[in-house]
């Protein structure tokens, strides 16, 4: 995900007009937002991966007041309305972010998924989202996936080899689920939600 904002900071860079007045947490959100959207309208990203972009500007926005976030609504309907479906800002961004998906958004997603899967008691967080009773065959294109990825020689997110990540992360998620009745235990309950829509999102369309 660092690797994405980075991406999205550095098309941000030199932006003109009405949205110089603005933070540039809401410009930089603004993008984002018409990007997960135009992207999809225009054939350039998959549902999953516009999903994935609009968990992650949802957790950036977290704390902003109403009144940046009503800036934020006003500013991403003006840049969607502008955005033509061959705009470099918004083609070249996805070109450029492409491989980070796969690399970065889509592993942690993959690895909750299939460890609450398999718990004895998953977190109603996750089965009120997961709605496939038959979960078996998900995570088998789970593991597809994460075997195609770790064939790439390319290491996972942080430098890690492919079975430490998958490890170190499903350890990260039985963590994350024993924070779900204290503090910070929505944040907590919203991500793995996420996870179910954006994984259940992934495999339809793996399998079309």
């Amino acid at each position: 995900m660092k690797y994405l904002a980075c991406l999205s900071l550095a098309f941000m860079v030199g932006a003109t007009g009405s949205a110089d007045q603005l933070p540039s947490k809401v410009r930089s959100g603004a993008y984002i937002e018409m990007i997960a959207q135009r992207g999809v309208e225009c054939g350039h990203l998959s549902q999953w991966e516009s999903l994935s972009l609009r968990a992650m500007a949802l957790q950036d926005r977290e704390g902003w007041s109403q009144a940046h976030v009503e800036s934020l609504k006003t500013e991403t309907a003006k840049r969607v309305a502008e955005t033509e479906c061959d705009a470099e800002m918004l083609t070249l961004w996805i070109e450029g972010a492409r491989k980070g998906f796969d690399i970065e958004m889509l592993p942690p997603y993959l690895v909750a998924y299939k460890t609450l899967s398999r718990m004895k008691d998953p977190p109603h967080a996750f089965s009120a989202v997961a709605l496939r009773l038959d979960k078996e065959p998900v995570i088998s294109v789970i593991d597809a996936k994460l075997a195609e990825l770790a064939a790439t020689g390319r290491p996972a997110e942080g430098g890690k080899t492919w079975p430490d990540y998958i490890e170190y992360t499903g350890e990260a998620i039985l963590k994350l689920t024993q924070q779900l009745e204290g503090e910070g235990g929505d944040q907590a309950a919203a991500w793995i939600a996420q996870s179910a829509r954006i994984v259940e999102t992934w495999y339809e369309e793996e399998i079309r």
